[in-house]
């Protein structure tokens, strides 16, 4: 039989290029022993497409590249924007190309924090206490916001870009110099910003498995995530071997491991995921708080998905082969 051809697209124009092109040479050396035939596709910083042996070319000859390839499936290890946002899925919908990660709308959906929270937060899911501020408003009015923000939702508290990841775009200021520096700073990514308030607590994640078209989606075991030096779960912190401990399964009670993954199969479910996702939790004295979903969680050695996968006994060759046969057999499904 022959083997299946699977295009491995990484890297790409966000913020996360670097963790992209990790998880993405992860994933073809692991689908290489799975017995795949893989072609890594790398996206450049400036949106340029090389293909393996030759030059860079913008994406219209790309879509040519990828048509002469004759995948079965694509295999999407980018991360954030023109990856994670729904744009790279609409493009591979038109081309009908399977791919492993949510459709367009869901991955549009789940991307942008502050409807994905709502939507969340009306299943039933207890959210943190959020303001948003545009970047016109902050320019009229700065002192009057952050008068109004220490009033409503005290510090230190969680000021976000709502379509980054990999705690990109992300600060916890715990005064008012520091929170109307995290403001100045965190516009740089975009016109509006999300401030949530400070939840006190421990940090758990769990991941989503869904490649069963017959059955429900199932969490995986919650993992706990312990930085050691950073004062919360940064970029340093989520990709520096040894800057976290990550224990699997939690040390937390058995019902707020219950809890936990019933909220992120319902959050996976609502937002509308496919495939896989992984939710993240602030668990204080009054349960779990969804913080938000990521529909291509990071694949790179030292992230969470795979070894939440490992700990159910699922190794890393087999997890990303799942992968690539769930999209097939959904494409499958949907003619």
């Amino acid at each position: 039989m022959a083997k299946k051809r699977v295009v491995v697209l990484m890297g790409g124009a966000s913020s996360e290029h670097e963790v992209s092109m990790a998880s993405g040479q992860k994933v073809v050396e692991s689908l290489a022993s799975a017995q795949y035939d893989v072609v890594p596709v790398t996206i450049t910083r400036e949106g340029l497409w090389v293909f393996p042996g030759k030059e860079p070319v913008r994406i219209y000859q790309a879509i040519a590249g990828l048509d002469a390839l004759a995948a079965d499936c694509v295999f999407l290890a980018l991360h954030g924007a023109f990856g994670e946002d729904g744009r790279i899925q609409g493009l591979l919908d038109l081309l009908g190309l399977p791919y492993t990660s949510s459709g367009c709308a869901a991955s549009a959906l789940a991307i942008d924090k502050l409807r994905s929270k709502a939507l969340v937060r009306d299943a039933g899911v207890r959210v943190a206490k959020h303001v948003v501020v545009a970047a016109a408003e902050w320019k009229a009015d700065s002192a009057g916001i952050v008068s109004r923000l220490e009033a409503g939702l005290g510090l230190p508290c969680v000021v976000k870009s709502p379509c980054q990841g990999s705690s990109v775009g992300l600060a916890i200021p715990r005064s008012v110099a520091e929170l109307e520096s995290a403001i100045e700073t965190i516009f740089s990514f975009g016109d509006v910003l999300m401030i949530e308030q400070y939840v006190a607590g421990t940090e758990v994640t769990c991941a989503v498995l869904d490649v069963e078209r017959v059955s429900h989606p199932v969490a995986l075991p919650v993992t706990e995530i312990r930085p050691v030096t950073s004062p919360y779960f940064d970029y340093y912190a989520k990709y520096t071997p040894g800057a976290s401990r990550e224990i699997t399964p939690a040390e937390i009670s058995p019902d707020a491991t219950s809890r936990v993954q019933e909220i992120a199969v319902r959050a996976h479910t609502v937002v509308g995921c496919g495939i896989w996702s992984r939710s993240d939790f602030i668990i204080d004295a009054a349960g779990p708080v969804w913080i938000e979903i990521n529909t291509i969680p990071g694949m790179t050695p030292t992230s969470l998905y795979p070894q939440a996968a490992a700990a159910a006994g699922i190794p890393y060759e087999q997890l990303v082969g799942m992968f690539v046969e769930a999209a097939i057999a959904r494409k499958r499904l949907e003619g």
